[in-house]
């Protein structure tokens, strides 16, 4: 006995001549494959490089082991963070440890001060923000350049008078915010050092 098979669009009908009855058939389907993992970095640094790199660089870590977006976001926060600290506080709200105040520099300059200068161990007590804002690589130490710069006080060779620095240094509540929110740009960045480190080791293993 013969069955006739009409095909209509996507689906197709078959009859049975005696009983007239249709069997729905529905065309195959093919599973689409998975998309591939990630792609991996084929020569992944080493742990300390890529920490070494994310101290140098906010962000540079990641961008290493192949995650630039991360790495970017990453950087750029940290970065305008920090600028963002020296814009709203100036720069003479970066203190530098061994970088005297203003007034100590005046005396000095006039011959009232006759102390010796105060040794790295003590400035760092005394700024202890500072070894945050160290975490921010280069960026803080070209802050800290400008920082000296903008504070430090000169006088005339010729009719011995003292100049004020060029920069304004900020007091109370503004200076706290500027200080704040570059110790805390240091501080994120340390965590992005880690990371990446960290997630460098595991590619590594993974090989």
């Amino acid at each position: 006995m013969k069955l006739i098979k009409r095909t209509s669009g996507r689906r197709s009908r078959t009859f049975h001549p005696a009983t007239s009855l249709a069997v729905l058939t529905l065309p195959a389907t093919v599973p689409r494959p998975m998309s591939p993992p990630a792609a991996r970095p084929l020569n992944t640094p080493q742990p300390f490089l890529v920490a070494l790199a994310a101290w140098a660089l906010p962000g540079l870590g990641y961008v290493l082991i192949g995650q630039r977006t991360r790495g970017l976001t990453v950087g750029i926060s940290i970065v305008l963070l920090f600028v963002f600290g020296m814009l709203i506080g100036g720069a003479r709200a970066l203190e530098v440890p061994m970088v005297e105040r203003e007034d100590v520099q005046k005396n000095r300059l006039e011959g009232t001060e006759r102390s010796d200068k105060p040794k790295l161990i003590d400035e760092i007590r005394s700024k202890p923000w500072s070894i945050a804002q160290v975490f921010t690589g280069p960026v803080g130490f070209l802050g800290g350049y400008v920082s000296a710069w903008a504070g430090s006080v000169t006088q005339d060779p010729v009719t011995k008078a003292i100049n004020p620095p060029p920069g304004v240094e900020s007091h109370a509540r503004v200076n706290e915010i500027a200080v704040l929110y570059m110790a805390v740009a240091g501080m994120l960045n340390l965590l992005a050092i880690i990371d990446s480190a960290h997630r460098a080791g595991r590619l590594l293993e993974l090989k």
